[in-house]
């Protein structure tokens, strides 16, 4: 593996004139895969999520700016590259995670790119009740069917219930006193509870809400950028303003924390990605 690693960064190398840049973990030591390579620097990371998405790490390390370029790869999909050029042969083997509160054992499989989906969860979900089928993690992955295929950049599966079941408005409905349901803006008495876990569905609980602003996004967005005005430009399709917010350096990905906290229900990720193909529509 370290061979066919440090392969795929000379390829690397040799398709750019710019550094070639490894982003590492910082709070659990390395494998020697990464802490071998050679040509590349190497920058370490820490701290909760959204610390491992690309465009942070690539916002607190050289932000971009209109113009530029920055091209990602992920560690698995370097491996596979290096591995075609030492063997000649496309080899698409990869770990995937299977993941998610249905999961009854989450684990890891290895997996041909593209595989079928029945073939990952068939047997390995609790069919406690209604399952949501997500190639991708919770947060930005996309739904899918036991019938459909595995993303081909995607490196997890998740399960998670449904959502669809009626709820009993006293008990666990919106007159309910909340004893088992998250929130981030305290809305139930559980933030008294900050260890709890949950078991969370895709229920929206609500329907969507005029945007406010609230001060949740600015808590769970890890860009010196301001959300709630950047997704409002590009709500509005305003092209400058979204350039003076920073809309070259985030990618939707990044936005997904502020969709979760969201108290209005906005779709943040779609129109995040509707405002960068219009700028790339437009000023491209």
């Amino acid at each position: 593996m370290n061979a066919e690693f440090q392969s795929g960064i000379d390829v690397l190398k040799k398709l750019t004139s710019g550094p070639v840049h490894l982003g590492m973990n910082g709070k659990s030591k390395q494998d020697e895969v990464f802490t071998a390579a050679q040509g590349v620097t190497k920058t370490s990371f820490s701290g909760k999520h959204p610390i491992g998405n690309v465009g942070v790490q690539i916002h607190h390390t050289n932000p971009i700016n209109k113009g530029e370029y920055v091209w990602v790869v992920n560690a698995q999909d370097v491996a596979i590259i290096g591995r075609f050029f030492m063997t000649g042969k496309f080899d698409l083997t990869k770990l995937v995670a299977l993941s998610g509160s249905e999961v009854k054992a989450p684990k890891y499989l290895r997996i041909i790119s593209g595989a079928h989906m029945s073939t990952l969860v068939e047997g390995a979900t609790k069919q406690e009740a209604d399952e949501r089928i997500i190639s991708g993690n919770a947060l930005c992955g996309t739904k899918e069917t036991p019938d459909s295929y595995i993303g081909f950049y995607d490196n997890q599966v998740t399960v998670l219930p449904e959502g669809n079941q009626m709820k009993f408005l006293l008990t666990e409905g919106w007159l309910s006193p909340g004893l088992n349901k998250f929130s981030n803006s305290r809305l139930y008495p559980t933030f008294l509870f900050p260890n709890k876990k949950y078991r969370l569905d895709t229920n929206l609980n609500g329907e969507d809400r005029g945007f406010v602003v609230t001060g949740e996004l600015e808590k769970v967005f890890p860009f010196d950028i301001f959300p709630m005005q950047l997704i409002k430009a590009a709500m509005t399709e305003d092209i400058d303003l979204m350039e003076n917010l920073g809309i070259y350096e985030v990618a939707p990905e990044d936005f997904a924390l502020c969709e979760f906290v969201c108290t209005s229900k906005i779709d943040i990720q779609d129109e995040i990605r509707a405002g960068l193909d219009l700028i790339k529509k437009e000023c491209f």
